[in-house]
């Protein structure tokens, strides 16, 4: 197998980038794991599920995505969380598949659903790849919800199999947690393991010889707003993998204060200044 040298790393195979892939996601599992302070429940997105939900927060990515939507599609929604796209996305096409894990996030979705009077969402409770899986769609769509995939290559093949026009995936310029990289290595005392993002998933798609298109959407904003100083606490707590009354974090919560705090709040990083909306046709055999 070949993996990137200095001759060919702008020009990696499909192999080597499906290695690089596993190898992020891995890192990051791994230091995960040794550095978490608290366990999490059954249901990972039970305390934030709600953030998911249609209109809770600025949907960047929406102007562009709606543009492929046409009145008679069938979508395919996968990891589609609170159904921040697919409740808007089932007000502009015939159907739409939702497949989500998460409980907690499927009952979200389907708060949203049902007050939007959208009952042409069919909620599906699994992982992807779905086994036995029959559905095809004109277009499937992933937003954010690759990041962590260590099988990336089965995943994608699953979804250009049952994909009739276009597959689309959302990434963020930089992956979760991604932005509070300096605050994790001062609390933890290493550098933290990025997850792939945006620019990592267009080198795989051009390694595996995809026909892909990549738009932009963001304000470019460095800094969020300032929030009270418990939300920003609450966020890094849940990003750094910190487990509350901590030495790490009484750390981190002194280090938000020199660093971010202004006189109105918490003004932490920016979790994703700008967000890509990938598309590209899947392959044909």
């Amino acid at each position: 197998m070949e993996y990137p040298t200095e001759e060919n790393v702008l020009r990696p195979t499909e192999q080597a980038a499906l290695h690089e892939w596993r190898r992020l996601v891995e890192a990051d599992r791994e230091q995960v794991e040794r550095v978490r302070e608290r366990t999490e429940g059954e249901d990972f997105y039970a305390p934030v599920a709600a953030a998911f939900s249609p209109g809770r927060r600025e949907s960047l990515e929406w102007p562009v995505l709606q543009a492929f939507a046409k009145p008679e599609d069938t979508w395919i929604d996968i990891g589609a969380g609170g159904g921040r796209f697919a409740v808007p996305l089932a007000g502009m096409v015939r159907r739409v598949i939702a497949v989500e894990p998460s409980g907690s996030m499927r009952a979200t979705m389907a708060a949203a659903a049902d007050e939007a009077g959208r009952t042409n969402i069919e909620v599906v409770d699994a992982y992807w790849p779905a086994a036995g899986w029959s559905e095809t769609a004109d277009v499937t769509l992933a937003a954010h919800s690759t990041y962590d995939i260590d099988d990336i290559a089965s995943f994608l093949d699953e979804m250009e199999r049952f994909t009739r026009r276009t597959c689309i995936a959302l990434f963020g310029c930089r992956a979760r947690g991604a932005q509070l990289a300096d605050l994790f290595e001062a609390v933890h005392g290493e550098p933290m393991a990025t997850l792939p993002s945006l620019r990592e998933f267009v080198a795989l798609l051009g390694a595996r010889g995809r026909r892909t298109e990549v738009r932009t959407a963001g304000r470019g904003d460095t800094q969020e707003p300032p929030h009270p100083a418990e939300e920003a606490y609450a966020t890094a707590r849940r990003l750094l993998w910190l487990a509350e009354g901590t030495e790490k974090d009484a750390r981190m919560r002194a280090l938000i204060d020199e660093w971010y705090g202004t006189s109105e709040g918490v003004a932490l990083p920016s979790m994703r200044p700008w967000v890509g909306v990938v598309s590209w046709e899947p392959a044909r055999a």
